[in-house]
């Protein structure tokens, strides 16, 4: 098994965080799965723009799979399509976007993820994200990043 990467809390920036990762292993040529298991790609009407760059400039390398109303699909659905995608192409990368949130909210339960994720290649390393990561994450987690809200003001930075 790979590493797991597990970002959590309530500040901004764990979706960022694993976007970030996603970009530099295409960056050294190495494969990525991800999966938004609590969003659609399109808001207000139009597609996200991190799908957008992700189709536009890095669709050879990165596979996407998300919430689509039209075809029905779960969070459950989802996890399922991306598990079995990484199987398949064996990809350094493996993104559970909001994973946490599916957990807290029902959707999916911690043991389900996890057995899902001790099922991948040993070469695929898992970032898990979203606010209130199950203990049960935290466990397995070789490295847990809490984002917390913030303040400029609060840490003594300039204003502009």
């Amino acid at each position: 098994m790979g590493l797991i990467l597990l970002y959590t809390g309530d500040g901004k920036g764990k979706t960022t965080a694993a976007l970030g990762l996603v970009l530099r292993a295409v960056g050294h040529g190495y494969r990525v799965v991800i999966a938004h298991l609590m969003k659609t790609l399109i808001y207000r009407g139009e597609y996200v723009g991190e799908y957008l760059a992700i189709k536009r400039f890095l669709s050879d390398y990165v596979d996407v799979y998300s919430l689509d109303p039209d075809q029905h699909l779960t969070p459950r659905d989802v996890l399922r399509m991306a598990l079995d995608r990484a199987r398949e192409v064996r990809p350094f990368l493996l993104i559970l976007d909001e994973v946490n949130n599916a957990v807290a909210n029902g959707y999916l339960t911690a043991n389900e993820v996890i057995s899902g994720i001790r099922s991948l290649p040993p070469e695929v390393n898992v970032v898990l994200t979203g606010r209130d990561a199950p203990s049960e994450f935290m466990e397995v987690a070789d490295l847990i990043t809490i984002m917390e809200p913030r303040s400029i003001t609060s840490i003594g930075a300039w204003s502009v």
